[in-house]
């Protein structure tokens, strides 16, 4: 078990890269907004895996930026209908859940 948490922990910062980059692509126009809801599966897997291999602040971080979005993207099994981004003003509040998500992560 000790290796797979290793290796797990290696795989993190790689994980939230690409979920700082999805975000920043979503912010910025570049992505449509039904990538929101890609945006929540990717930090609804890091709640649960990081919980697994023993990072509980990770695991509660992550769960509430994913619980942030779901004001924004419904749970249907389609969401691209029903995703909208977040204010500007959101947009900031969501910025300091991931910091607090990379430092959490950094942190273990």
């Amino acid at each position: 078990m000790e290796e797979l948490s290793a290796e797990y922990r290696g795989s993190l910062p790689e994980k939230l890269a690409e979920i700082e980059a999805l975000w920043s692509a979503l912010s910025g126009g570049t992505e449509p907004v039904a990538r929101l809801f890609d945006l929540r599966r990717l930090l609804h897997t890091i709640a649960g895996s990081a919980r697994t291999f023993g990072m509980g602040e990770v695991s509660t971080t992550a769960k509430a930026a994913e619980t942030f979005l779901d004001a924004f993207c419904g749970d249907d099994a389609d969401p691209a209908p029903a995703c909208t981004l977040p204010a500007e003003a959101d947009d900031v509040a969501f910025d300091a859940l991931l910091g607090a998500l990379r430092r959490s992560a950094t942190a273990t």
